[in-house]
């Protein structure tokens, strides 16, 4: 990865808004699946449980996106973490090469259209999970799935800049932390 420049929450979150905030399934999954009033209300929870609004944030550009998106570690929550057995420390590389997951993403609409049209300009958000050596997803699984999957396959081309916002986790505190989102969840009512 290439820095490119230190960048401040509010803009961090306002790219997370506009990738997602107007998609009628984001809006669908806030606020009939997870029970919050809108987009907003349950990504900004996100954003507390993980302190992210407290964090030193910096772009980079991936130098080799189909490697280094593939060696990315999976976020912290239930919908993705329940497909692999390793919680917290399994990349999108290890996702696919369970038979499973591959054959589910292979077929699956969202992920198949990025493959076939990635953006020409897209942004990760991500975390440095320093014990570890490793970063984790925060925000643009679909997105990275899709760059696994056509790393697997050796289907995508890269013509545009693909960026990541990072921040490092706070040292000692990654395990339990991301441990802690998993146990709990996004959804309003904890279950």
């Amino acid at each position: 990865m290439k820095y490119i420049k230190d960048i401040i929450w509010d803009e961090v979150f306002g790219g997370w808004r506009q990738r997602e905030a107007n998609n009628p399934g984001w809006i669908k999954t806030a606020t009939e699946i997870k029970g919050w009033p809108n987009w907003e209300s349950w990504r900004k929870f996100t954003v507390s449980q993980l302190g992210l609004e407290k964090l030193d944030w910096q772009l980079y550009e991936f130098t080799d996106p189909l490697t280094e998106i593939s060696k990315i570690l999976i976020g912290p929550y239930g919908g993705w973490q329940s497909r692999v057995a390793n919680k917290n420390k399994s990349t999108f590389a290890d996702l696919l090469n369970n038979k499973e997951q591959y054959e589910f993403f292979k077929k699956h609409d969202a992920v198949s259209s990025l493959v076939k049209d990635f953006p020409k300009e897209t942004e990760f958000i991500g975390l440095l999970r320093k014990d570890l050596n490793k970063i984790v997803l925060i925000e643009g699984h679909h997105r990275a799935v899709a760059v696994a999957l056509a790393q697997k396959e050796g289907k995508i081309n890269w013509s545009s800049m693909v960026k990541i916002v990072l921040a490092e986790l706070p040292t000692g505190s990654e395990e339990s932390l991301l441990g802690n989102v998993l146990a709990r969840g996004t959804s309003k009512d904890k279950k």
